[in-house]
This record gives C-alpha cells, structure tokens and sequence, in this order.
C-alpha cells in the first residue's frame, strides 16, 4: 500500500512539474546585438601638433589614451564637431590636468561624424578623428573582456 501512494506521489508531482514547464509566457522578446568591441585610439600631445592614431574609424565605443609629451600641463576637450549645422553629435567632453610625460585617458561612444580632440594651448592646432559606418557587433566573439 505504502509502493502505491509513494508511486502515485511521484506520478503527480511528475505531470504537475510538466504542467508548470509548459506555462511560460508568449510574449517574444528581441535579442539585442552586442556592441561593437571597444578600441583603442592613442594622442600624442607635442609642442606643435597633436597626432591621433587611428584617425579614421568606425562607429561604436573607443577609448583614448593621451600622451603629454610638451612641457607643461595640458587639459584636453574632446568634442563633436557637428556636420552641416546639426546638432546630432552631442560629445563633448574634458580630461583632467595632464602632467608632462604623463598620460590620461577618456572613454566615448562615437556615431558618423567628425570629431576634434584640441587643448587650451592656442599654439597647438586641434587634431580631427572621422568616424564613417559603424564597425561589426561583438555578438559572436567569444573570450572578450
């Protein structure tokens, strides 16, 4: 008698847990890709220019590591110059005092535009990254940080 109820338990609670798998709800939702895999795009802050490397990309996320190599401090204004009057491109942003022969670092998320990276030093002409297309989704890289 005690096989039955303990067999007759089993079944239940096996059919019950069926029952509940199969009440999920109907709405679908969207996979969302991932973002483009961020890069790294390097300044050099010197005495008469600055030097961007890469100065040609593709949309997505960046982050720029600049170097002082003049001899004084540099502040440094990354910001969108707006094609044809818009005003789409709404980066602008400043880094923090950079010593000479130190470096700092800022983080963005670029769309299609022209962008300058200049500092308070009337002396150095500001330097233009063109960004063109967005770069691929990471949606299948694996092993990334």
């Amino acid at each position: 008698m005690l096989k039955a109820t303990r067999k007759t338990s089993l079944a239940l609670l096996a059919i019950t847990a069926l029952v509940l798998v199969g009440c999920g709800t109907k709405e679908r939702t969207a996979n969302e890709l991932r973002p483009p895999v961020p890069i790294q795009l390097n300044a050099s802050l010197m005495p008469k220019k600055i030097s961007i490397s890469p100065d040609r990309i593709g949309g997505g996320p960046i982050t720029l590591i600049v170097s002082n190599l003049t001899a004084s401090d540099q502040r440094v204004t990354f910001g969108a110059n707006s094609p044809s009057g818009t005003s789409d491109l709404r980066i602008d942003s400043q880094s923090a005092t950079i010593a000479p022969n130190n470096t700092a670092s800022m983080k963005a998320n670029l769309t299609d535009g022209t962008y300058s990276l200049s500092v308070e030093d009337d002396a150095i002409p500001a330097s233009i990254i063109s960004v063109a297309g967005e770069r691929p989704s990471a949606q299948n890289d694996l092993m990334l940080p």
